[in-house]
C-alpha cells in the first residue's frame, strides 16, 4: 500500500515531464521513418546500402540523445521538487526504510525511462527492417545500445547529484557521469561496443545501490 501511493506521488510530478517526453520521441521516430523513406524514394538502394555498410554512416543518428534527454529530465522532475524547501527531509520521515524509499522512487523513474527506450528500440527495429534484412535491423538495435545505457546514467547520475547535499561530491559524481557518457558515444559505426558491453552494463549497475549514498548523509547531515 506504502509503496503504491509512492508511485502514485512520483506520477503525479513526472506525469507532464513524461508526456512531453513521449511526444518528443514519437515525434523523432516519425521523423526517421519519413526521412529514410524519403531517402529510399530519391536515391538508389543500391547507393544508400554502400552509404550505411560501406561508408558505414549512421541512418538513424536522431534517436541518439533522445534517452540521455530523457534520463536527466525524469529525474529533474522527480528529485528537483524533493530538493526544494527540505521535502526530501519529510520524506525520510515516512513510515519505510530509508534506502526502500529512495529505491522505490528510482524503480519507477528508471521505469518510466525504460517504457521510452523500449519504444525506440522496437520502433528502431521497424523502421530498419522496412527497407534492410532482418540482420541489419538488428544491428541498429544493437548499436543503439549504448545510447539506451547513456539515458540510464544520465538519470542515475542526475539523480546522484540531485540528492547529494555536499558540492564537491556533487562535482564528482557529475564528473564521472560525464566521463562515462563521453565513453558512451565515442562509436563511428555499428556495434562497436559489443564485445565491452557486459562491461559498461556492470559498471552501470553500479550506478543503483550508489543512490543510498547520498540519500544517507542528507539524512545523517539533516
Amino acid at each position: 500500500m506504502m509503496v503504491s501511493a509512492i508511485f502514485l506521488k512520483e506520477w503525479l510530478k513526472v506525469r507532464w515531464v513524461w508526456l512531453g517526453l513521449a511526444v518528443l520521441h514519437i515525434g523523432t521516430l516519425v521523423y526517421l521513418y519519413l526521412a529514410m523513406r524519403h531517402q529510399f524514394r530519391v536515391e538508389h538502394s543500391e547507393m544508400i546500402w554502400y552509404w550505411a555498410f560501406e561508408l558505414r554512416r549512421l541512418l538513424y543518428e536522431p534517436v541518439q540523445s533522445l534517452p540521455l534527454i530523457t534520463g536527466v529530465l525524469i529525474a529533474a522532475a522527480q528529485f528537483g521538487p524533493e530538493m526544494i524547501g527540505g521535502r526530501f527531509r519529510l520524506s525520510l520521515h515516512l513510515p519505510l526504510r530509508g534506502d526502500l524509499l529512495v529505491w522505490s522512487w528510482v524503480a519507477f523513474g528508471a521505469l518510466m525511462g525504460a517504457v521510452l527506450a523500449l519504444l525506440d528500440a522496437l520502433a528502431l527495429y521497424w523502421i530498419v527492417g522496412r527497407w534492410f534484412p532482418h540482420e541489419a535491423a538488428v544491428s541498429a538495435v544493437l548499436t543503439a545500445v549504448p545510447w539506451l545505457l547513456g539515458g540510464w546514467i544520465g538519470y542515475f547520475g542526475a539523480t546522484l547529484a540531485l540528492l547529494e547535499p555536499a558540492a564537491p561530491r556533487r562535482l564528482i559524481y557529475l564528473g564521472l557521469s560525464a566521463a562515462f557518457l563521453a565513453l558512451l558515444f565515442q562509436h563511428r559505426g555499428y556495434q562497436e561496443y559489443d564485445q565491452v558491453l557486459p562491461v559498461l552494463i556492470a559498471i552501470a549497475l553500479l550506478f543503483v545501490p550508489a543512490v543510498i549514498l547520498p540519500a544517507h548523509r542528507y539524512r545523517h547531515r539533516s
